[in-house]
């Protein structure tokens, strides 16, 4: 019976955290597509990694909302699914994000 409480107090916790962080990637990477259509109108050129970060920020937009309704669900099992979207979403936000972090890196920079 402990076992099932902590473990419901570990996905809140986890909850709490995306929920604190999702928006702050959001942001960020709103930002980043920001500076790079300025670069990209610069320079004349077009580039993915753009493409790429509208994919991040709608991961971590439903991500956020996921955590919010986990957060403010009632029943256990409609808790544990929507976290487990939200962390699903998160953690593939930060993967497509990593991936236009070396994009940046390797192509625009160079």
């Amino acid at each position: 019976m402990d076992r099932d409480i902590d473990k419901r107090d570990v996905r809140l916790e986890i909850t709490e955290h995306i929920f604190g962080n999702a928006p702050t990637m959001l942001a960020l990477c709103l930002t980043t597509v920001g500076l790079i259509k300025i670069y990209s109108a610069l320079e004349r050129i077009t580039t993915l990694a753009d493409d790429f970060l509208v994919f991040c920020l709608a991961a971590f937009l439903f991500a956020t909302i996921f955590s919010y309704l986990a957060l403010r669900s009632s029943g256990a099992r409609q808790r544990v699914r929507l976290a487990r979207m939200a962390d699903i979403l998160f953690i593939s936000g930060l993967s497509a994000a990593t991936i236009v972090a070396f994009f940046v890196v390797y192509t625009l920079a160079g």
